[in-house]
């Protein structure tokens, strides 16, 4: 052979591996160890876990780097590259792995609440299942000769985009169903001090975990294209990841007060630790509040907020009913010169089965004229609040009978209005009662009711000190982004926050003090892009992922008929 043959070969030799291997020939992470269904699954496990580590850290036994957004992004890029061309059976196995690892710690406080592992058990097992699900639907999609069988960026941003559907149709499918679904672990409400927060204003929550799936599913590609040497396909994946990050930062967000501000007392009387027994004792809690209102009034004086904002269960006895309830609450209306909201139970009969039943309710009690109007929840939370299914349910656990009297949904309006004499009118206000600050449905139909402040009386006495109460901090957060709407977090014993229409928290309380946040709050009219176009974008992705998960199916039973006839041969 010459010396010019021998150096073409050479550079023809380099060219092939300036190329790289293609990417048809890539096998899932961790497929080439010698023990590859253990290594896989710590991965899934680990994968799960780095996702969970992005949300608030509980109020006790924080980890290092817990509440770092950034991590929510490197979870689901290693779930991408885990699950990416697996086989259908570890696909599912592998996502129930990745669910298990993000859900068990996340979703602790039900047991704390409960006092035993049954209901977190349950809970967590049916939200693994969605990532279970998630795994399955991805690996089939993958494998689609448009994903798998091309080089270069352009099915790398295909991957990217159908890993980002998939992840957000199925984050919206839990959210939302069964039985009102669980919003709890979507990837947003990791994202409350992420630079791309603006972007819920434009398309909701779902937006928000978008730019996070994105970012995840681009550092997964990027790391397959490096990793085989195509290093040119990288840069165009690089630019999405940028984008997905800083694009969004930039998006205009608007926060000024448009009809005028409400200043506002948000009380948090706090409850003793033996929360049950606490609430037991009759009129402990009410006490508290009326203490936590006196205590603002002595720095304020009478007459210095247009409102006073007390908790859901604030009045542990209904003051509707119990009159020495609402002595307390009148002695506190009276006192700050101002109406008071007070969340109460109110207790009736199913006028369908006559059974005994119960409403939580956000009450507005006039300092001159009583109880007046009330918000009734409209989205009460299944087996915490009401048991499904109770005789069913019995005959596995008798712990159903710990909640004895079920909690209905209200049928009423989504908006409290209260009387401003500054602004010589009813300021309407947007509420949502404790979990219901994780729907962005919930609160949009009060804001599109005319609500110009959002209000979230929640009790968190019974999560102790779970990550409950700052996940529910980061929900409203977000909340308040995605509708343009200052919010008011009022919790029995914290947080209670005063967030801005940008997320930002300008006021919080210590947990488990007795406490009062007093400020000036603005009151906004306009409509944001999110709460314009909803439902529309939830429910186009849940649509597109179903259709996308549909053409895996069929690519794997196209696949499996192929080799059922190459093997007859």
């Amino acid at each position: 052979m010459s010396r010019q043959d021998r150096a073409g070969r050479r550079a023809q030799g380099a060219g092939k591996k300036a190329a790289g291997v293609p990417l048809r020939h890539y096998q899932p992470l961790l497929a080439q160890v010698r023990y590859p269904l253990l290594a896989q699954s710590a991965g899934a496990l680990l994968a799960g876990l780095v996702v969970y580590l992005a949300f608030p850290p509980p109020l006790r036994g924080v980890l290092p780097l817990q509440g770092s957004w950034w991590l929510a992004p490197l979870g689901t890029a290693l779930f991408h590259s885990l699950l990416r061309g697996q086989r259908a059976g570890r696909a599912a196995w592998l996502g129930l792995l990745s669910g298990l690892g993000l859900f068990t710690p996340l979703l602790h406080f039900a047991a704390v609440a409960m006092g035993n592992a049954i209901g977190w058990t349950a809970l967590t097992l049916t939200e693994a299942a969605y990532l279970s699900a998630l795994g399955l639907a991805w690996a089939l999609t993958s494998r689609l000769p448009a994903l798998s069988s091309q080089t270069g960026w352009r099915a790398s941003l295909w991957r990217l985009a159908a890993f980002t559907l998939l992840w957000c149709g199925v984050e919206e499918l839990r959210s939302s169903w069964p039985l009102g679904g669980l919003p709890f672990g979507r990837l947003a409400f990791a994202a409350a001090d992420a630079p791309m927060l603006p972007v819920a204003a434009y398309g909701g929550s779902i937006a928000l975990t978008a730019c996070l799936a994105s970012l995840g599913a681009a550092l997964a590609e990027l790391a397959l294209l490096l990793g085989t040497r195509h290093l040119r396909a990288a840069l165009p994946v690089a630019a999405c990841a940028g984008l997905a990050v800083l694009a969004p930062a930039y998006l205009p967000l608007d926060s000024q007060a448009q009809t005028g501000s409400i200043r506002v007392a948000a009380v948090q009387g706090n409850v003793a630790e033996d929360f049950e027994d606490a609430f037991g004792r009759a009129l402990e809690v009410t006490t508290n509040h009326l203490e936590g209102t006196r205590g603002f009034v002595q720095d304020t004086g009478p007459g210095a907020v247009d409102v006073v904002i007390w908790p859901e269960n604030s009045a542990d006895l209904d003051p509707r009913d119990d009159p020495r309830s609402a002595s307390l609450v009148q002695q506190a209306a009276g006192d700050a010169g101002a109406p008071v909201l007070v969340g109460a139970v109110r207790y009736g009969q199913d006028e369908h089965t006559g059974a005994r039943v119960r409403y939580n309710d956000l009450l507005l009690w006039d300092p001159e004229q009583g109880p007046g109007e009330y918000y009734r929840k409209h989205q009460p939370v299944p087996f915490a609040e009401y048991i499904p299914w109770r005789d069913l349910v019995r005959k596995v656990t008798t712990q159903v009978d710990r909640i004895g009297v079920d909690l209905l949904p209200g049928t009423g309006g989504y908006t409290l209005e209260v009387p401003v004499a500054e602004q010589s009118r009813q300021v309407p206000l947007a509420v949502g009662i404790c979990f219901e600050v994780a729907y962005d449905s919930a609160l949009r139909a009060g804001v599109l009711e005319g609500g110009e402040l959002i209000v979230v009386p929640t009790n968190n006495a019974s999560f102790l000190y779970s990550s409950e109460a700052t996940q529910q901090l980061a929900q409203g957060r977000v909340q308040a982004v995605v509708h343009g709407r200052a919010v008011v977090q009022v919790s029995t014993v914290g947080i209670t926050a005063l967030i801005s229409p940008q997320g930002r928290v300008e006021q919080s309380t210590r947990a488990y003090t007795q406490a009062a946040l007093v400020g000036q709050v603005p009151l906004r009219t306009s409509l944001t892009w999110a709460d314009r176009l909803s439902p529309w974008p939830g429910l186009l992705l849940e649509l597109g992922a179903g259709l996308l998960t549909a053409a895996g199916i069929l690519g794997g039973v196209r696949d499996l008929g192929k080799r059922w006839r190459a093997r007859r041969r």
